[in-house]
């Protein structure tokens, strides 16, 4: 066995200290994080966190970058492009490129495009943008992207990373049979503390919503199921995550200013990952009626915390309820989502705690399994 280390590039919209874009800078810190050690990993990424500047040095601007124990070069809007790019593939030895995203120009399909004829294995991460859901959303602008990208052929000569097999077959129904793909879960992030306790009182529930607020993360339809709850339940919810579409939040707003008396509704912002698990100490169960995720790191992290969750149908977590996780609805049945969130308000201390350690276990479980690490 050689001790030399495969050379991994990594293209990434987004990148740490970034967090207000969400999942997919999750899953390249994890994978960064947890695969260091194997790999001679480099991480090109912006210098911006959806569309805000990141507050950096002057001098980490457009230069490699030594991080613990991989490299990061953040690249402004004037470096993101095909000389810059040719400069860097051709200063820099790569075994394999790993691109985070399916419609990003930038960082996907520009230097994508400029491999092609390179003997470099590319590695392409959909993250959910295949769901039927997902492309329901700015429909035309990605039916021209995937045409242009079908059309140069680009997706004849790429490894295509899976994270479930719903995913794969999303693959496979839009660039065909053959299609060369690695299934392969999301990584998450260790955590080897034990379940929390949180003080749980019947008939009162304290919900959160944990993404980006954007159609895709359908906040709006959260809300307007919540204010159909029966009075006799008191609902607190949270919403936790940075604003991406301003007219969407506007409509939002415009259903928390008629919600009944018996919901509250508090907006907390976007907060870093790190300091995740200090906001949802005194938080139940995780709301978010998401229109589709590939792996979704927030339900993952709410487990992590000891929170079930209410899902929609739009994920790989499926049957969630047989093992005491949360519930797994589809998007049309308003009802199943109000019935749920009543469910989990009406539980006692004692079956809350029930509920509350087997989402953790679940969540532990999943992370220490060696097979997904080798995956």
């Amino acid at each position: 066995m050689t001790n030399k280390k495969i050379k991994l590039g990594i293209f990434v919209d987004w990148y740490l200290p970034a967090y207000k874009a969400g999942g997919p800078i999750q899953s390249i810190s994890n994978l960064v994080s947890r695969l260091k050690n194997e790999f001679d990993i480099s991480v090109m990424t912006s210098n911006t966190d959806l569309g805000e500047p990141l507050d950096l040095e002057g001098n980490a601007i457009n230069t490699w970058v030594n991080k613990d124990g991989y490299r990061l070069i953040y690249l402004d809007a004037t470096h993101q492009n095909k000389t810059f790019y040719n400069k860097l593939f051709n200063e820099n030895e790569f075994d394999t490129v790993y691109f985070n995203s399916l419609f990003s120009v930038k960082f996907t399909l520009l230097p994508f495009w400029l491999l092609k004829d390179k003997k470099i294995r590319r590695v392409l991460a959909t993250r959910g943008m295949l769901g039927k859901g997902a492309l329901a959303i700015k429909p035309l602008k990605k039916r021209i992207f995937l045409s242009v990208f079908k059309m140069l052929n680009l997706h004849k000569k790429v490894v295509w990373h899976a994270t479930a097999q719903t995913e794969a077959h999303e693959i496979e129904t839009h660039f065909g049979i053959g299609r060369t793909i690695q299934l392969a879960p999301n990584l998450s992030a260790l955590n080897s503390k034990t379940c929390p306790e949180r003080h749980k009182e019947p008939n009162l529930l304290n919900l959160f919503f944990l993404s980006r607020i954007a159609v895709k993360k359908n906040l709006k339809g959260a809300l307007v199921a919540l204010s159909k709850v029966s009075h006799s339940y008191k609902i607190n919810f949270s919403i936790i995550g940075p604003i991406e579409e301003n007219v969407y939040w506007e409509k939002c707003l415009a259903v928390i200013k008629a919600t009944p008396a018996n919901l509250e509704v508090n907006y907390l912002g976007g907060i870093p990952n790190h300091e995740l698990q200090e906001c949802l100490k005194d938080k139940h169960v995780l709301f978010l009626p998401t229109y589709g995720e590939n792996f979704g790191h927030v339900i993952m992290e709410s487990w992590q915390n000891g929170c079930p969750v209410i899902i929609s149908d739009q994920t790989p977590w499926t049957k969630l309820k047989t093992n005491k996780l949360g519930f797994d609805i589809p998007l049309d049945k308003e009802s199943e989502f109000i019935a749920a969130i009543e469910r989990l308000a009406s539980m006692s201390q004692t079956e809350y705690d029930l509920w509350s350690k087997s989402a953790f276990n679940y969540a532990k479980k999943f992370i220490e399994n060696p097979e997904v690490l080798e995956q």
